[in-house]
């Protein structure tokens, strides 16, 4: 156990330690409700690749910009990072990917590469190339979670304007109305208005043509007039 400690301490494994260090708290408040699985977004995410992206094409000094770069924007590292399927998952998720497998990995590369090659440059190429690699490893592993992290995003108000709805009130008119309206198999219950009074009641079927932001209402004619129009010159 003391080994153990001693070598996650050592560099260039103590990078990847405090890194691992800093992802095991967060996750820790993220079990407790207190931060948020997606806690980088928008800008800050940008930063975090462009800042993976400056450790890919600049080494330990690359990693090093990487830490304040991730508060930034960049377009460089975002494109590595698309590149790679990174940002199929949260960039959080994939952080605490990258962190322990470059730990994992810095621990076997100075355990066994040390015996093998010598304490002298070993350490300085480890870093760079660990980091590379761990990227490169986290790429293919995030690829089975990208479901799970799936956005599905609902549908607006303004998305049913064109459906046919039933309504469901004794009349409707510019102020009083419901009606129900199918949506994959679910049956919504929406509120409706006429600007034309008493030429709707309940069982009949009506076309949604608008969604009225001051009245937070759909906008529904009767579907036969609007389907049908009677030809010009036929009386009403």
């Amino acid at each position: 156990m003391n080994e153990l400690l001693e070598a996650s301490l050592r560099f260039p494994t103590v990078v990847f330690t405090i890194g691992l260090g800093i992802v095991l708290i967060y996750w820790l408040f993220v079990l407790l409700g207190a931060l948020d699985i997606d806690l980088l977004g928008g800008g800050d995410a940008s930063g975090a690749a462009k800042g993976i992206g400056d450790a890919l094409t600049g080494g330990a000094k690359g990693g090093a910009e990487a830490l304040k770069g991730a508060a930034g924007d960049g377009a460089d590292g975002d494109g590595v990072f698309a590149k790679l399927g990174l940002g199929v998952v949260p960039i959080t998720v994939t952080v605490s990917l990258i962190m322990l497998v470059g730990w994992c990995g810095s621990l076997l590369v100075m355990h066994y590469g040390a015996a093998a090659f010598g304490m002298k440059w070993l350490p300085m190429v480890t870093l760079p190339a660990i980091l590379i690699v761990a990227v490169l490893v986290t790429s293919v592993l995030v690829r089975p979670l990208a479901p799970v992290f799936a956005i599905k995003e609902g549908k607006t108000n303004r998305d049913y304007v064109g459906h046919t709805c039933s309504i469901s009130t004794g009349h409707v008119d510019d102020g009083f109305g419901q009606a129900t309206v199918e949506d994959g198999g679910t049956v919504l219950v929406i509120p409706v208005r006429c600007d034309r009074t008493g030429k709707l009641s309940r069982g009949d079927k009506a076309l949604i043509i608008d969604f009225d932001e001051a009245r937070q209402a759909y906008v529904v004619e009767p579907a036969l007039d609007m389907l049908e129009p009677k030809a010009s010159g036929e009386p009403s």
